[in-house]
Order: structure tokens, then C-alpha cells, then sequence
């Protein structure tokens, strides 16, 4: 069998420092790095980035010049501006990971598909809300778009997922479980969280949020679209006094 393929999308925010999202951008086998995430690309990567493979995708706006001439055929410029350049990093994720086949006249080199794919997005969250909030939606647009691939958000703080039907994450105990319901007419029911959930209606994102796992696994379903928030960490148990 074809081993899975892992590919990482870094975005303009802050970068990674944590040492999960770090971890996933040193072993990805390909990079799709947003144009405007590109100086800090190569500001804080280090060698160590020689050795993936990695493309920069986007509008250009962002981009200088200079930087395109020295890219040469690493730089792929999508000029459309429906979809925000995340999405365009996403959608050559797909290609390169096989999932999907490029559009006529798409800057895009086709790839034989692979039995499986990983897409972890970096550097999503940080600096402007509006895009902070906007690329966390998102995942639920890139996972209608995309069935079957396993993709994620990794933060400085933990990992975002979107679901729908039922799903078991692992966890750990007092890790910090939120959940955002993207219809407040979905009906959320979850097990393996200290405050459970039975057919209840989110009508507010912070109504489902600051919950906390009990044990090695939490499971969770919704007939509609979930966004999930898990902790790197567990919640500190407060010192005596």
C-alpha cells in the first residue's frame, strides 16, 4: 500500500513555535506555502527547508518581485480573487496530493493519485481577526470540498478539526474540548466530556466551548458541519493554598 502523503499549508499568520505544528512542517513531504507567508518562509525555517519540496501559491499581490524571479517555477500565480489564497494553496494541495485534477490552464503539474492524504494548515490564526476567523471556517469548505482527506489546523495552542455525523477524537484527560456549531439549528451530542451533550443546540459559538475531556477518546455527532478545538495541554489543576 502507498504510504500516506503529508503535505502542509503555511499561511500569512504567525508563524508555528509550538513544537506540534513545528514538528508537522520539518516531516511534511511538501510545502504549499501561501505568497504572502513566503518572507517568513524563508526567514524562520531554516536549512532544514532545502530538503522539502515546496511551491508558493497566490495572487502575487503580496509577493515582490524579486522574490518571483528567484521562486522561477516554484512561484504559481492564480490571479482569480473569488477565494482567498488559502484556498488556492488547497486547492494545489489536492493536485499535488492527487485528490483533484487540474482546471485547463491551471499552473498546476498533475501527480499520480496517492491511496491516502494529509493536509495540516499552518500559520492560520494571529494578527488580523477578520482573517483569523475566516480561515478557521474554512475548514469546513475545504472538508465539503475534499471528502475523505484528512485535513487540520494546527495553532500554537492546538488542533482544529470540522466534522459532521459522528466521529471519536482521542484525547486525554482535562484536555480542553470547544466546539462551534456552524447551524444553530444542528442537534450536538458528545461522551467522554466532563458536561455531555444530548441533542444540544449551539445558537451561539460560545455555547459549546470550554469543555473538557475525560479520558483517551471523546465522541461527538451532528447532522450538520462542527468545527472542534482541542488543547495541546491539559487544563492546570489550581495549586492549594
Amino acid at each position: 500500500m502507498e504510504e500516506r502523503k503529508h503535505i502542509v499549508i503555511l499561511a500569512a499568520g504567525d508563524f508555528p513555535s509550538h513544537p506540534v505544528p513545528l514538528r508537522a512542517l520539518h516531516e511534511a513531504d511538501f510545502v504549499v506555502c501561501c505568497d504572502s507567508a513566503y518572507s517568513e518562509w524563508k526567514e524562520e525555517s531554516g536549512k532544514w527547508k532545502e530538503k522539502i519540496p515546496f511551491v508558493v501559491v497566490g495572487d502575487g499581490d503580496s509577493l515582490p518581485e524579486a522574490d518571483k524571479r528567484t521562486l522561477g517555477d516554484r512561484w504559481l500565480e492564480v490571479s482569480e480573487q473569488d477565494y482567498n489564497d488559502l484556498h488556492k494553496a488547497m486547492d494545489y494541495a489536492m493536485v499535488e496530493g492527487g485528490r483533484r485534477k487540474a482546471e485547463d490552464g491551471a499552473p498546476y503539474d498533475l501527480r499520480p493519485p496517492t491511496s491516502d492524504l494529509k493536509v495540516t494548515i499552518l500559520g492560520a490564526t494571529g494578527r488580523r481577526e477578520d482573517h483569523t476567523l475566516g480561515n478557521i471556517s474554512y475548514l469546513v469548505t475545504f472538508a465539503e470540498e475534499h471528502p475523505g482527506a484528512d485535513i487540520e489546523m494546527l495553532t500554537d495552542h492546538g488542533r482544529f478539526v470540522a466534522m459532521r455525523g459522528s466521529r471519536t477524537l482521542r484525547s486525554f484527560p482535562r484536555q480542553q474540548v470547544s466546539i462551534f456549531s456552524m447551524n444553530p439549528d444542528n442537534a450536538i451530542s458528545g461522551t467522554g466530556l466532563r458536561w455531555p451533550l444530548d441533542g444540544f443546540h449551539a445558537r451561539r459559538w460560545w455555547q459549546a466551548t470550554l469543555n473538557e475531556a475525560l479520558g483517551e477518546s471523546v465522541t461527538l455527532s451532528a447532522e450538520d458541519w462542527l468545527i472542534v478545538f482541542q488543547t495541546y495541554e491539559a487544563k492546570s489543576i489550581p495549586a492549594s493554598v
